[in-house]
């Protein structure tokens, strides 16, 4: 009678496409890791592939490039979800204040304020927000709102009683994908703002709640951080040697008796 084949190990049952690699060089196990020149090391025993397993810890900053274009592309894609219906942008009036930080440290609060005096009159509204620059240098607020029929003259009246301000644009959503450039165009241009890093703020209620992770799926434990980036430690550590991806991010260094990922 012959005899069922066997499970594979856990550590081939992968769920992405996973890739190998060799520490022959320094530059290709930094790209291959992270693009976050910022990034620190993670090391770690996981239970789940029974070995030590390396990953990169991004520095998730928006003045890193790299990793504000990847919080972008999240941002984005969460907030089609969101279902925003109306395009909101609130500016300052440079006349009234010193200075752009000025007009920046007196204005940021006020556009929850704004919104609480229109919750008060008009319902449930949410809302994300933007802070850009101007070409002069001086704060406006791009804000996607979700919200009922809003009157254009109300939310100019309202802001100009906050700010002296008297330029309010209010349009609606007409597609997706309207919203969707409307947001990248001015995250995009995050970096250059110097007075914070709270590039962008939402009201409680603006995203749909999200399904629960699983909480460390894959057994991590005795965790350790490593100032270096993980292409330079593993390099210095691990020259010569293979490593494969075990789960998306994750890496560990590859067993004899393991196929390489593409078989």
């Amino acid at each position: 009678m012959s005899l069922p084949a066997p499970t594979p190990p856990k550590y081939i049952q992968r769920t992405h496409q996973a890739r190998s690699l060799h520490m022959a060089t320094e530059a290709a196990p930094n790209l291959a890791f992270t693009d976050c020149w910022n990034s620190q090391t993670l090391e770690c025993y996981s239970s789940v592939f029974e070995r030590t397993v390396w990953m990169a810890l991004r520095c998730n900053q928006w003045a890193c490039k790299p990793c504000a274009r990847r919080k972008i592309s999240l941002l984005a894609r969460r907030v089609n979800d969101a279902k925003p219906n109306r395009l909101l942008t609130l500016t300052i009036d440079p006349s009234l204040w010193p200075d752009p930080r000025a007009a920046f440290d007196g204005t940021r609060r006020l556009v929850s304020e704004l919104i609480r005096a229109l919750r008060k009159q008009f319902g449930e509204i949410e809302y994300l927000r933007v802070t850009e620059l101007t070409s002069r240098g001086w704060p406006h607020y791009h804000l996607l709102v979700r919200s009922p029929y809003i009157p254009h003259a109300v939310v100019k009246r309202l802001w100009n009683q906050l700010t002296g301000a008297i330029i309010v644009d209010l349009q609606p959503v007409r597609n997706k994908f309207q919203c969707y450039t409307y947001l990248v165009k001015y995250l995009s241009k995050m970096h250059r703002l110097e007075w914070t890093n709270r590039h962008v703020s939402f009201s409680k209620q603006f995203f749909p709640p999200t399904e629960p992770l699983e909480e460390n799926p894959y057994g991590l434990k005795d965790k350790v951080i490593m100032e270096a980036r993980p292409g330079k430690y593993l390099f210095a550590a691990y020259r010569n040697c293979i490593f494969i991806e075990l789960a998306h991010g994750l890496w560990g260094l590859k067993r004899h008796d393991e196929p390489e990922p593409d078989q």
